[in-house]
């Protein structure tokens, strides 16, 4: 029997199913590349560069904190001269996502490519499609796990007789995604996006057990996300927006609204303070997410704190105390090497 290892593993895979398996992100247009292929290159800029960090649940293991996710990631949108209307975007991103300790480890390396087209007078209209692939690793830490057949008659632990074969977890499994992305602009100041994404494509699978006839398949994603922007004159903008994933049995649903004050109301000096109070609604949790942060010369920065109000699992004892927490902390920069001679702008969606 393995009774200490099937028993952890629920427990992990189970706080994985409740927050829709895949990492997730509350500042998701924050971490564009991880969202949707087709946001790749899809900014008013030659390059972008994003980093975004996530810690979730500390307290709810010995391990501190147990899920752990940074992410950075470069993207450029190219051939903005001679496409004329558009541009092509590539990009790659990196993610690290641990698990209690890294007992669970998993990284990913994504290259994505993407063509984003405006349209219609003044580029009213923009459409695009995006692909991503790249490869993905998960390795699982067995030294913390015991398995009833290295227990010796006095109940002393010999792990060299556990009567169990590992694997590794370290081989290289294949990823696609896919997504669409659009906006239309209905009069100067006020815009609405939605996009698609459809991710895990590949379907891999993982096997933990070398002799275990059971095999775990990363289940594909859905993922619906959109919003609006309200310019308020030149002195502030009300960005609400919503973000629906599905993922094997489980959802996810996030919404909510930022605002943002321009401080500095020159749009070539422009600077912005945003604060936003946003939901997150899943199989028996609900969280409350509020968000401040800011936006100058190509810089935006960002905080969101996760306060998760309903008891995780059904434990009566509420693991990782009564108001289990999370937080995130990013910083993306657009940048231009050249102006160019014809700006058809692109539309990076906020918050």
């Amino acid at each position: 029997m393995k009774v200490r290892f099937y028993a952890t593993l629920v427990l992990l895979l189970g706080a994985l199913i409740m927050n829709g398996q895949d990492i997730h992100f509350s500042q998701f247009y924050a971490s564009p590349l991880t969202l949707n292929p087709a946001l790749t290159g899809n900014f008013n800029g030659f390059y972008r560069i994003t980093g975004i960090y996530r810690n979730q649940w500390p307290g709810l293991t010995n391990n501190n904190p147990a899920f752990s996710t940074p992410s950075v990631g470069v993207d450029f949108s190219l051939l903005r001269e001679k496409l004329k209307t558009g541009a092509l975007g590539v990009g790659l991103v990196f993610f690290n996502d641990q698990q209690n300790g890294k007992t669970f480890n998993t990284n990913q390396i994504l290259g994505s490519v993407a063509y984003n087209m405006s349209f219609g007078p003044k580029s009213i209209f923009q459409l695009g499609f995006g692909l991503q692939g790249g490869v993905a690793m998960t390795k699982v830490d067995f030294k913390g796990f015991q398995f009833n057949d290295g227990f010796k008659p006095d109940l002393t632990y010999d792990p060299n007789y556990n009567g169990e074969t590992y694997n590794s977890g370290s081989k290289m499994k294949g990823v696609l995604n896919a997504g669409i992305f659009t906006k239309i602009e209905f009069h100067k100041g006020m815009r609405f996006y939605v996009g698609y994404s459809f991710n895990n494509a590949t379907n891999y699978k993982e096997n933990f057990l070398a002799n275990s006839p059971q095999t775990y398949r990363l289940p594909f994603r859905h993922t619906l996300h959109g919003g609006f922007e309200f310019e308020i004159s030149d002195k502030a903008v009300l960005i609400p927006g919503f973000l629906f994933q599905q993922q094997a049995k489980a959802n996810e649903t996030n919404f909510g609204l930022t605002a943002g004050i321009h401080i500095i109301r020159d749009p070539a000096k422009r600077a912005t303070f945003f604060i936003g109070l946003w939901n997150r609604l899943n199989t028996g949790n609900y969280t409350l997410i509020p968000k401040i942060g800011g936006e100058w010369k190509g810089f935006r920065a960002g905080f969101a704190y996760d306060i998760h109000l309903a008891k995780q699992m059904g434990d009566h004892n509420n693991i990782g105390g009564s108001l289990p927490q999370g937080f995130e902390v990013y910083l993306n920069y657009i940048g231009n090497l050249f102006i160019p001679k014809e700006d058809h702008y692109l539309f990076n969606p906020r918050y």
